[in-house]
């Protein structure tokens, strides 16, 4: 089977999309692989033997110019580098930029991948020599995307798959900004005309699966995110409670939190504090994580460390805040970090309110202290710092999560038994 992936990042082992699709397609047997892209990256990873990159830059200069793109081959593959993105200086600083997606840069962005060139003979041509049997289409959130994955299929009457890893669709981020509602129901149009010709969607999650599927009234079939650990940590546990990873979201104020429940309670042999490791530099974010809040903050560690930290704690810490705006920014993340929590054999707090799905997942499947609450807080921690039958229970079950949803293998059997269902009919 010939699977065409249509995505923003190239295939990589550095990019969270980049990983997950390499996560998507590395086990499948009987597959070749071409991937159209738009990011400034280069190929590194030979999974994937044919590329065609458009980047924003040539479909710039396409509006005059009326051609653009290039093909990567098997020869141009850079297995010796680990960074595939190759932009540098003014470019580098304009792509930061442009990651803050404003209503006028979703709007500039769109406008110019619309009048530029994109639709050439020369991609035709690329296409059609490779000759896909199904388009896999990495969703994201600007509209010509949508467009370029369902000309492509269209044009060759080709199944369409659309997988989607955040939410782009319920949850507006510029509705209180300037023009942010109307370009929203713009982008949600070309949505709508690529999922009618699609046929199902591959969400990150069940609850995302569930509302998509309703909604859009397509069959959807849930791809979690997989673990990069294979096997549980097995490291001589201390009494550490701690958290790893980025402090945004207002993640930060619910740590302290937890910080200044630990340091209230009347326990002998608990932690000192709650261990907090971020690459986060914001003194905003920063200036509660102190010892006087139960927070001992370590700074940035390396992946490695990463690895060893998990696997020495008695527990790790995953939590969503509670405000209103942050609840809907997060509605449906279930991240790489939960994944690789539940595969780590190291016990799992949680904390945040019941409804978004990180929380209902773990939740339903017992797979970690789940807290809802702050009240509840000081009774959670005492358990989890005493129970050790609890605590096993607790890990056993995030085990068998990870095994049974988690799995590259898995995951990969059922997306290969899907798209070559469909090439069949």
């Amino acid at each position: 089977m010939k699977i065409l992936v249509i995505s923003h990042n190239v295939f990589s082992k550095t990019s969270n999309m980049g990983k997950t699709l390499l996560s998507y397609f590395e086990g499948m047997n009987d597959v070749e692989l071409a991937q159209f892209y738009i990011h400034s990256e280069i190929p590194t990873n030979p999974l994937c033997k044919k590329y065609y990159r458009i980047t924003d830059r040539d479909a710039i200069k396409s509006i005059l110019l009326r051609k653009s793109g290039k093909v990567f081959g098997e020869k141009d593959i850079r297995t010796d580098i680990l960074n595939a993105r190759t932009d540098k200086g003014h470019a580098a600083r304009l792509y930061q930029k442009a990651r803050k997606r404003s209503p006028l840069i979703y709007f500039a962005r769109n406008l110019w991948w619309q009048l530029g060139k994109w639709n050439t003979k020369k991609l035709n041509a690329w296409v059609d020599d490779f000759s896909p049997d199904v388009v896999f289409f990495a969703s994201g959130d600007y509209a010509f995307m949508y467009r370029i994955a369902l000309q492509i299929a269209q044009r060759r009457n080709i199944p369409l798959a659309i997988s989607c890893m955040d939410d782009y669709y319920f949850y507006n981020k510029n509705a209180g900004r300037f023009g942010g509602k109307f370009l929203h129901r713009c982008f949600m149009k070309q949505v709508k005309r690529a999922m009618d010709y699609a046929f199902a969607i591959f969400p990150i999650c069940e609850k995302m699966g569930r509302e998509y599927g309703e909604y859009f009234g397509k069959p959807y079939y849930t791809l979690c995110t997989p673990s990069a650990i294979s096997a549980p940590l097995a490291l001589e546990k201390t009494n550490a409670i701690s958290y790893v990873g980025n402090l945004g979201y207002k993640r930060n104020e619910q740590i302290v939190s937890i910080g200044r429940a630990l340091k209230a309670l009347d326990l002998p042999g608990k932690p000192d504090c709650i261990d907090v490791y971020s690459m986060e530099k914001d003194p905003q974010i920063l200036k509660d994580l102190t010892e006087e809040n139960g927070i001992c903050f370590h700074g940035g560690v390396s992946a490695e460390q990463v690895l060893e930290i998990i696997g020495q704690s008695l527990a790790i810490i995953h939590t969503e805040a509670f405000d209103p705006a942050t609840r809907k920014v997060v509605a449906y993340s279930v991240s790489t970090k939960i994944a690789d929590s539940l595969a780590s054999g190291t016990c799992l707090l949680a904390y945040g309110p019941a409804e978004v799905a990180s929380m209902e997942y773990l939740i339903e499947n017992r797979a970690a202290f789940c807290v809802t609450n702050e009240a509840e807080l000081s009774v959670a921690l005492h358990s989890l710092l005493t129970d050790g039958v609890q605590r096993e229970i607790v890990i056993a079950n995030a085990l068998a999560l990870a095994r049974e949803n988690h799995n590259s293998a898995k995951n990969c059997e059922m997306l290969s038994e899907k798209l070559m269902g469909v090439r069949e009919q």
